[in-house]
């Protein structure tokens, strides 16, 4: 389980910050977003909550499965993620992303002006990952604000994940609310646009959400072998399928330990770090509709993309 204006355009259009650390194309060099994010099922959600209050009842192998997993380069992020993605930020409706939930939390906000709010669409391909290749599709819900830990970030609505294994890791390793979805990203097209997308209000389990993306040969832009930079520190909320960006120093600001808010109520906080090879601005042609608000008119790529994940840091 990933976006000054940029990084919020990866973390959704929330922090802009030119970078020349990365190799730009057309002259425009930016940071990135982040991996990665269904409503879980009831035994899973109990089954986490118990293993995070009796860690000694996990079995195993349940653990084996875990740490047999991790592929990470760096012992302080065991698990890495490397492919390209695609964020197309939008405006959308606050009541048609279904943010009640984070409201009645009382740790999160949801930032928006007369109705609206920042979301929009990430698509990531994997060529690499924990459990090999797949693709990934998230509806970004809104911006949001975390005063506890001084924090802004962007929201995913609902993440969709192109196999059952994709899936089960989301749920066991990060306990990330992830759906297996029949995603297709196709390359002979001009422009990237989305064609299908699923409604992020539709809870129906009966079938499953296809999902379309036309021109994905507009992200490949990067020799493979091009070497990686930036580096980007952000945050992860896995459980919440949350980016974030700290605007206040740790000292004034710092994540709660677990132990502190029992272990219930909280939600758990990974660091994740992005690098990359190449970004590109595009621009979007895409129309607006209820599924996918008003796109903004431009589009990022990201290519050779690097996402690393840490270890749970603390609790909001």
């Amino acid at each position: 389980m990933i976006p000054t204006t940029m990084r919020l355009f990866l973390l959704v259009a929330v922090l802009w910050e030119p970078s020349a650390a990365f190799h730009s194309l057309g002259g425009v060099g930016y940071p990135l977003l982040s991996p990665s994010t269904r409503t879980a099922s009831t035994s899973t959600s109990l089954t986490m909550v118990l293993d995070r209050l009796f860690p000694s009842l996990q079995s195993k192998s349940d653990q084996q499965t875990i740490q047999s997993n991790e592929n990470g380069r760096d012992p302080e992020y065991p698990w890495c993620f490397t492919g390209r993605l695609w964020f197309r930020p939008a405006l959308v409706r606050v009541q048609d992303s279904n943010t009640q939930a984070l409201e009645d939390s009382g740790i999160i906000s949801v930032l928006n002006l007369f109705g609206y709010t920042v979301g929009g669409t990430v698509a990531l391909e994997y060529d690499t990952s924990p459990v090999g290749p797949y693709r990934e599709y998230v509806s970004m819900g809104a911006l949001v604000a975390c005063a506890k830990g001084g924090m802004i970030g962007q929201w995913g609505s609902r993440l969709y994940v192109s196999t059952k294994t994709a899936e089960e890791i989301c749920q066991q390793v990060w306990a990330v609310p992830a759906e297996v979805a029949d995603i297709q990203f196709a390359e002979n097209s001009q422009s990237l646009k989305v064609e299908c997308a699923p409604d992020p209000l539709d809870l129906s389990t009966n079938t499953k959400k296809k999902i379309e993306v036309t021109g994905w040969s507009n992200t490949r832009v990067s020799d493979p072998d091009a070497p990686v930079r930036g580096g980007l520190p952000i945050l992860w909320t896995p459980t919440i399928k949350a980016l974030w960006v700290k605007l206040l120093p740790r000292f004034l600001a710092p994540l709660a330990q677990e132990t502190e808010l029992g272990g219930l109520n909280s939600v758990p906080v990974h660091k994740l770090r992005l690098s990359a090879s190449s970004l590109r601005l595009q621009f979007c042609g895409q129309e607006p509709s209820d599924v996918l608000g008003i796109p903004l008119g431009i589009g990022l790529s990201v290519d050779n993309v690097l996402i690393e994940i840490g270890r749970e840091e603390g609790v909001l």
